[in-house]
């Protein structure tokens, strides 16, 4: 388990690295073809790790509620984020993990109600274990996505 969180957190570092040199702007940008932006896989890595792990516990979100449909599986974004938003959900990425850890630790998983994902078909998440082997493979999905959407970026930017 400690090596599972391990891994979440160096991925999430890395994708604070790759988007640190950002502008807001360029961090709110959509290009042509694409349903979301930078912003939006960083939300979305918070809230579904949300879901899986509180919700599907019976637990209490440790965000604000009103954040899971912004970036839930399948949302899009519908306006540019501010600074401070997308401050605030830079600042998600790591501290949910540490919350998540703790939890974790104290037991706060135990009453999990399993869940078929829709990421790989007929994938069922049985219990908390499940779900944080499925974040290691989530979370790199969208560090790669969040590659390819930085260098759209730049393109978009004549930085490349």
């Amino acid at each position: 388990m400690d090596k599972i969180l391990e891994t979440i957190k160096a991925s999430r570092k890395k994708l604070l690295s790759l988007v640190e040199d950002l502008t807001t702007a360029q961090l709110n940008y959509i290009p042509k073809g694409f349903n979301n932006n930078l912003v939006w896989q960083i939300g979305h890595l918070v809230v579904t790790e949300q879901i899986l792990c509180y919700k599907l516990s019976g637990q209490k979100y440790i965000i604000e509620e009103e954040l899971i449909d912004l970036y839930r599986n399948g949302s899009k974004p519908e306006r540019p984020r501010s600074e401070a938003e997308i401050a605030q959900l830079k600042g998600y990425l790591l501290s949910t993990i540490d919350q998540l850890e703790i939890d974790l630790k104290n037991n706060h998983f135990t009453n999990f109600t399993p869940y078929t994902i829709s990421t790989y078909a007929n994938y069922e998440l049985k219990n908390i274990n499940d779900v944080l082997t499925f974040m290691v493979s989530h979370d790199g999905l969208h560090y790669g996505c969040s590659l390819g959407l930085k260098r759209l970026v730049k393109i978009n930017d004549g930085m490349l």
